[in-house]
């Protein structure tokens, strides 16, 4: 009889001792609302445990150390660049404006913006193509803001936004990335 009661209350103290509630301790930021799909925008966390940030055609995507806006995209037949992947049949070359809100200088990696299809398919700029203005290496001093392109090698035209990485970040190691929807 003793051993039962023990047991209740040891089962009843931990069940009131906190434990993973889901609740934010105070001071804490609250975290983005779990969702299945990403929306047409603002800022969801998926299952896998990212976090990710949406911003519709035309509006800026803010992260907390970046800001970019998509200022325009042609689709081109051929771009020249360093070296063209097989079953490359069309460029979208985006103009974009990309701002460095940190402290300190910041370099548009090669992996810090992709092209994202609604399909889930993923492709990285060309580094190296010839373009007016490349992003891919520029450095940005803190506060800097620059206007440049970026060129994506493509089976065909695809739907979709570009990914983007903040800086410091890697896609293996991103817990919070952006996506920049275009038309």
């Amino acid at each position: 009889m003793r051993l039962t009661a023990l047991l209740a209350i040891v089962l009843a103290t931990a069940a009131c001792s906190g434990g993973s509630s889901g609740a934010t301790s105070a001071g804490s930021e609250p975290s983005a609302p779990t969702a299945t799909v990403l929306p047409a925008s603002g800022t969801v966390k998926l299952s896998d445990g990212t976090t990710y940030t949406v911003a519709a055609p035309g509006a800026t995507l803010r992260l907390d150390n970046l800001a970019l806006r998509i200022m325009g995209l042609r689709w081109e037949k051929h771009v020249p660049v360093t070296v063209t992947p097989p079953g490359t049949r069309i460029f979208a070359v985006f103009t974009v404006a990309i701002t460095n809100n940190s402290n300190q200088a910041a370099t548009v990696e090669p992996t810090q913006v992709w092209l994202r299809t609604t399909l889930n398919h993923t492709y990285l700029a060309a580094a190296g193509a010839n373009t007016p203005r490349p992003l891919i290496g520029r450095q940005l001093r803190a506060g800097e803001r620059a206007i440049g392109t970026l060129a994506f090698p493509l089976p065909g035209r695809q739907p979709g936004g570009l990914l983007v990485y903040r800086f410091g970040d890697t896609p293996a190691g991103a817990r919070h990335v952006g996506i920049a929807r275009y038309r």
